[in-house]
């Protein structure tokens, strides 16, 4: 038996990356947006631009995760279904009788009013002889009959019964009207790297290299739930320039400021969560259970995360030592005060773990500061984590001799 088996050829991969492609092209256009433009996903096309003087702009995206030798996105081929269901789509769409669009005169005035893009990661390329006809005729270089004959040569030999019915659509139209398209079609191939134009459309807003991503990332994340929120709500996306600007200029004026930024990592655990000295600490204390797994990971993400935050922001020259050591040596005075109040009686209470848990519980509510300004709150337990795992603090009153 030969051939892909049913998995391979219902692959949810290949899918679900599909509709990433088209929200990223849609993030890609909400980072272009210009005054009095709206942008749409899944509304009016696949993305849509809607432009102040009330026409549209309509955009088909495609992706393919086929590759040609040179491990680049395949070409568009001449008889390539993606290219001809989306004209075919876009000529259905000129014609809807439904949208009262039925006679000659409606469709023209339509098209005034319409552009069509389709973009796709799949390569433009000198061999696909529909846009090379298409091409000359855009240039003057070829007549709109000659392009016409072109896609009737093109129908005549395809033995596809589906792409010959994809072109009847387009040659069914009237002669003005197949004319106004084509002067309103245009295409943007190759656009492989969807994410790096987003994070260079991030880039030409006056953000530094070095913010980039983070703006990337928090606007990514909100624009996705923005997006699933209002599909859920039964509701449109469509997002205008206003809009925009209202829900997320914040992070691009964090972006352009000298404010630190702080990640979430989702580091890696390590295998033995028990096995780390500050779990050994609070599990002492009984603040968690030896078997709390889920609290074992709660903290320890925070302690990585407070960590891989620090050493981000150093290596990034966004902080030195001396900052860290100054948040550090704060720390451990914070530390020191709270361990030297809860004990500092002559004689030891009856279960030293109470005052042990009363000094964990204080710094758990403070936030350090780093380079002069506060940490978040998980970050800051965090970095009480860290520093009771190497172990430079502890809760109870013999913890150097325990854990040292």
């Amino acid at each position: 038996m030969s051939g892909k088996s049913r998995v391979d050829t219902t692959n949810a991969a290949d899918k679900s990356i599909g509709f990433d492609y088209q929200y990223y092209y849609f993030l890609n256009e909400l980072l272009n947006l210009k005054t009095g433009q709206m942008v749409g996903l899944e509304f009016l096309d696949d993305v849509h631009v809607r432009r102040p003087d009330g026409s549209n702009m309509l955009i088909q995206v495609k992706h393919t995760v086929q590759k040609n030798a040179q491990g680049q996105a395949i070409n568009l081929t001449t008889m390539d279904h993606d290219l001809w269901k989306s004209i075919s789509n876009w000529c259905k769409l000129i014609t809807d009788p439904l949208d009262g669009r039925k006679d000659v005169a409606p469709q023209l005035a339509f098209l005034k009013q319409t552009s069509f893009l389709l973009a796709s990661n799949k390569l433009g390329n000198g061999n696909n002889t529909f846009l090379a006809s298409f091409e000359a005729f855009s240039a003057s270089t070829k007549s709109h009959a000659e392009l016409v004959a072109d896609i009737e040569t093109l129908k005549g030999k395809s033995k596809d019964i589906v792409l010959q019915a994809y072109m009847a659509e387009l040659l069914l139209l009237d002669v003005n009207v197949s004319k106004a398209f084509f002067e309103r079609l245009a295409f943007a191939l190759g656009k492989d790297e969807i994410i790096d134009l987003c994070k260079a459309s991030i880039a030409e807003k006056q953000i530094h290299p070095k913010r980039v991503d983070d703006v990337f990332s928090v606007v990514d994340s909100e624009v996705r739930q923005h997006s699933f929120a209002t599909v859920k709500a039964g509701d449109k996306i469509e997002i205008s320039f206003d809009e925009f600007n209202r829900r997320y200029r914040r992070h691009f004026d964090r972006g352009r400021s000298g404010e630190l930024i702080f990640r979430d990592f989702n580091p890696v655990l390590p295998d033995h969560l028990s096995d780390q000295t500050f779990i050994r600490q609070l599990v002492d204390i009984e603040d968690i259970d030896a078997d709390a797994i889920e609290s074992h990971s709660a903290f320890t993400t925070r302690r990585l995360n407070f960590r891989n935050n620090l050493e981000r922001l150093r290596n990034d020259g966004e902080i030195g030592q001396p900052d860290i050591d100054a948040m550090e040596d704060e720390a451990g005075l914070m530390w020191e005060n709270q361990f030297r109040h809860a004990h500092s009686g002559q004689l030891a209470p009856p279960d030293e773990r109470v005052p042990a848990r009363a000094i964990l519980g204080d710094l758990r509510s403070r936030k350090l500061k780093l380079a002069s300004q506060e940490l978040p709150l998980a970050l800051s337990n965090g970095g009480f984590y860290e520093l009771s795992d190497r172990p430079v603090i502890g809760w109870l009153k013999n913890w150097k001799d325990r854990y040292k």
